[in-house]
């Protein structure tokens, strides 16, 4: 099942889902949200391509969040670590704002090299139920 997603994955990726440069992505927040797997597959939602957004700023975090499919049951368990996860890092911001967008839609190409390896590689079946 994985062999035509992986195909389609060609995004250049470091450690922290090569967000590094990212001007919508601090650093901070990103190195927290690797701590926030995906319930499903058991990969982080940095590595998976899931988060879009994770901005801070004085007394704020925003993060913009999409799941693999709208129809995903465990989407609003997800949003909740999210923000679980924030909280306990982040514990001095007075407010956290988790956003699920669905534009762009989420496809296999945003999935980075380090989450292709957790999913066990070219081709390995992980028993994911959507993708």
């Amino acid at each position: 099942m994985w062999d035509w997603l992986r195909a389609r994955a060609t995004r250049q990726v470091r450690d922290d889902g090569g967000r590094q440069d990212d001007p919508m992505h601090d650093p901070e927040v990103t190195d927290c949200l690797l701590d926030v797997l995906d319930p499903e597959v058991g990969v982080s939602v940095v590595h998976l391509g899931l988060v879009y957004r994770a901005m801070r700023s004085p007394g704020r975090i925003e993060v913009d969040l999409t799941l693999t499919t709208r129809a995903c049951p465990l989407g609003g368990m997800l949003v909740e670590e999210v923000r679980t996860c924030l909280r306990r890092r982040f514990n001095d911001r007075s407010t956290i704002a988790v956003r699920l967008v669905w534009s762009p839609l989420w496809g296999p190409e945003r999935i980075t090299e380090v989450g292709w390896s957790q999913l066990g590689g070219r081709g390995t079946e992980t028993g994911a139920r959507h993708a």
